[in-house]
């Protein structure tokens, strides 16, 4: 049994690793603190309780003379890798490292057609076969025998049944307990907030209004006519911040491809597992190289809020479903940016069965689940290692397991169309801090409806035809981006995504042929 190490500044003391953060009232447990968490863990179902109890973003790994126990928090944002060569276990924090010992090196093509449909390995797989990674809210085990077992899964948070008015009041409650406790353990950090025109980052700005009103900077990023530069500029303005907007053109992104930086970052954030961002990438970089910011900043963005809130549901999943009806729904869903045919389909859709209950069940509570641990954890959250890769720490607040356990608990019609968290956000947070404006961009109830109507129609509408419809000029440059990405490989080399501003397809495309260029070298 080996441990390999080498990405991400861990903290070891007596054969225990930890890396993160855990959140106990106001502080945050680091290095020697978190160490002494998890001290004194002397059995597996020890080992668990002690990770159900964990609120934060860490990950930790425990050895002996005969074991190894690892695990990654709810949302694995610091992720862990494992493989077995000639029988010696062997675990790391760089899928690279795992992968460049392997004496046969190969592409897992079921990960390949997932990776390619929605961005990411599905379950504990990745790019390169034999090499998995610990999921979202798991803990392995590696002795006598090798386990798997997750010690969280929202979908087993019991309901609860409150007056609205009563839920309203305990929910703006939460956020105040909640952001009061981060913002404490955050006292003497500089907190930089990306800043859109949406409800999710607004949240934050004005709870660091409220508790942090000292040393913040919010920034907006994207083309020169973005439609959120107006609000953003407007909600800091209100609350007193300090507001840039980076405009994104020719000049910020030339010869990015060719920029060592940018050599380091795509696979520092990919991991051979999950597509790597650009959207963040030259505005934080744009942040570092002109000293916008100083080195003890932490950056606070947003990121879901609404997806905790429910803003994927739909009425018809209210109903109760079998798991290869539910495994339908999220293929339909998240596994959007090519068409695989229809054996390459069923692969993917197999592997989503896998990990889904036999029996019938709540399609949304189900679907959350899933959703949380794959597209959320390693699609949305591993985005934030643009961050961790400048150097810089993170802090996802509106994903602190009270919040989740929270809106884990709310019935469904509190859920859909984002019911609760809207009316407490527009009627507690905002109205709190004058931030409700009268030309919103987060959509209405109404306007989420003849979406879903529009989406129905356009599912049985071939892709080319929908494709004249769509509006193909990205307000985050994004079609700029990628078409150098795109000439680099050649056009010939990409499959036509399922429509042509789908541009995360051309990022994971570009990022699968330089795997392929990888591995060949090798």
């Amino acid at each position: 049994m080996n441990i390999l190490l080498s990405k991400f500044q861990w903290y070891s003391l007596s054969d225990i690793h930890v890396i993160g953060f855990i959140r106990e009232g106001d502080r945050y447990l680091r290095n020697q603190e978190l160490v002494d968490y998890f001290s004194g863990t002397d059995s597996i179902e020890t080992f668990g309780n002690k990770l159900r109890r964990a609120n934060g973003q860490f990950s930790v790994i425990i050895k002996s003379e005969n074991f190894i126990w690892a695990a990654t928090d709810r949302f694995r944002n610091y992720p862990l890798f494992y493989t077995r060569i000639n029988g010696e276990f062997l675990i790391s924090d760089d899928c690279y490292v795992l992968t460049d010992k392997l004496p046969d090196r190969r592409l897992n093509e079921v990960a390949v057609d997932c990776f390619l449909a929605a961005g990411y390995a599905v379950n504990n797989l990745t790019l390169i076969d034999n090499v998995f990674q610990i999921e979202a809210g798991e803990f392995i085990t590696e002795g006598r025998t090798f386990s798997r077992q997750f010690y969280y899964d929202s979908d087993s948070i019991p309901l609860i049944h409150k007056d609205f008015d009563v839920l309203s009041e305990d929910l703006n409650s939460l956020f105040l307990k909640v952001f009061e406790n981060h913002f404490k353990a955050l006292k003497d950090k500089f907190i930089v907030i990306p800043l859109s025109g949406g409800f999710d980052s607004r949240l934050i700005a004005s709870m660091c209004s409220e508790f942090h009103p000292e040393n913040v900077l919010c920034y907006t990023y994207g083309v020169e006519e973005n439609c959120e530069v107006a609000n953003a500029n407007e909600v800091a303005g209100r609350l007193g911040f300090k507001w840039i907007n980076i405009v994104y053109d020719s000049r910020l992104i030339d010869g990015y491809l060719e920029d060592e930086v940018f050599k380091q970052y795509y696979p520092y954030a990919s991991e051979l597992s999950s597509m790597f961002f650009m959207q963040e990438y030259f505005a934080v970089k744009y942040l570092k190289d002109n000293k916008l910011i100083p080195e003890n900043s932490v950056f606070m963005p947003g990121f879901c809020g609404d997806v905790l809130a429910g803003c994927n549901l739909t009425p018809s999943m209210k109903n109760l479903a079998s798991g290869d009806q539910i495994a339908d729904i999220i293929y339909k869903e998240f596994f959007r940016l090519t068409k695989p045919d229809s054996y390459k389909a069923v692969d993917i859709i197999n592997q989503i069965t896998s990990k889904l209950p036999e029996e019938k069940r709540l399609i949304w509570k189900v679907f959350e689940s899933w959703d949380h641990k794959e597209p959320k954890a390693k699609f949305n959250v591993n985005s934030s290692k643009v961050f961790l890769f400048f150097g810089y720490d993170f802090v996802l607040p509106l994903w602190d397991s009270e919040l989740e356990d929270f809106f884990a608990a709310l019935p469904f019609h509190l859920k859909l169309n984002k019911k609760l968290y809207d009316h407490v956000l527009k009627e507690y947070i905002f109205k709190r801090n004058n931030l409700n404006f009268s030309s919103e961009l987060s959509p209405q109830p109404i306007q989420k409806s003849v979406q879903r109507v529009k989406e129905k129609i356009k599912d049985i509408i071939p892709d080319k035809i929908k494709d004249l419809f769509i509006e193909h000029k990205s307000q985050i440059y994004y079609d700029e981006i990628t078409k150098i990405m795109i000439n680099d490989i050649g056009s010939e080399n990409i499959i036509p995504p399922r429509q042509s501003s789908y541009y995360n397809s051309y990022i994971t495309q570009w990022y699968l042929h330089k795997t392929r260029e990888y591995l060949n070298n090798k």
